[in-house]
Parts: structure tokens; sequence; C-alpha cells
């Protein structure tokens, strides 16, 4: 089995490169993965009760409101922005580019900053609907806010993403 004593030794003091080569950038990708998920799916539950919502006693529905519009407008870009981003991180690690230490970087911090900034638009959006289950959207502001807490955190990974812009090293 010389091939498999040969694979051995080169993982064997190579931890830390196979941690930043392989487990980070899957880690990243996969964490922004759900992120996105939750950030898409609180959007479309929001959407879906504006849409559906309507004042009896005013004959009106959310969805006849600008503001409310506005909101769910500017939510939706920076989640196709960050689903964008995220696409271009897998292309760059699949490619092998120059940015893809960058990208997998930013990715886990942009879209968890992504998935906490949406939900939090599609609570206003709902008001005092969002927080009843079958709303579905008070699940996902909630689960949002898992990344905060999951290492490397958002605070972590923006001093990285400072240091790699300055040329500073990571370590």
């Amino acid at each position: 089995m010389p091939s498999e004593q040969a694979a051995l030794h080169r993982l064997n003091g190579g931890g830390f490169d196979l941690m930043m080569g392989v487990v980070l950038p899957l880690f990243s990708l996969c964490s922004a993965a759900c992120s996105l998920g939750i950030t898409h799916a609180a959007l479309d539950r929001a959407i879906a009760h504006v849409a559906a919502t309507r004042h009896e006693h005013l004959g009106s529905a959310l969805a006849d409101l600008p503001t409310i519009r506005a909101y769910l407008a500017k939510a939706k870009i920076q989640a196709d922005a960050m689903t964008c981003l995220w696409q271009d991180s897998i292309t760059a690690l699949e490619s092998g580019r120059a940015d893809t230490m960058l990208r997998v970087l930013q990715i886990k911090a942009g879209a968890n900053e992504t998935a906490v900034a949406v939900t939090q638009e599609c609570m206003r959006v709902c008001g005092g609907a969002a927080y009843r289950m079958e709303t579905g959207v008070e699940r996902h502001f909630r689960d949002a806010r898992a990344g905060f807490v999951m290492a490397p955190t958002s605070d972590q990974l923006f001093d990285f993403i400072g240091k790699a812009l300055t040329g500073l090293p990571l370590f």
C-alpha cells in the first residue's frame, strides 16, 4: 500500500493547509447556502402574506402600501445580490481563481448578514402577523441569527477580510 502511505504522509502535519484549502471553503459555501435558503424562504413567506392580506375595514391590501412594496423590493435586491456572490464564490473555488480565499471569507459573513437584514424586513412588512406560526416568518427570523454564533463568526470574518484587503496575513 505505498500510495496510501504517501497520502498519509502528505496529510501528516498538513492539517492547516487541509482546513484552509478544503474544509473552510466547503463549510463557508454550505453555511452561506443555509443562510440564503432562510433568506429566500422568509422573503417568499412575507411576499405571500403581503399579497394575500387585506384590511377589510379599509378595503385595501398590505400590498397597496408603497412602503411595504419598497421594503420587499430592497430585501429582494439584497437576497438576489448575495445569491450572485454565492454563485461567484463557487465559480472561484472550482476554477482556482486568485480571489478564491477572499470570496470564501466574504460569502459566509455576507450571506448571514443578508439573512439577518432580510428576515428583519420580512418581520416589519408582516407586522404582528409575522409572529404567528402560519405566517412562517418568525422561525426564519430566529434561524437567520444562528450564523452569528457559528465560528468563524461574521465579526471574525470581517477582520480576516480586512486583513486580506490590506495585504496582512490572515493568521
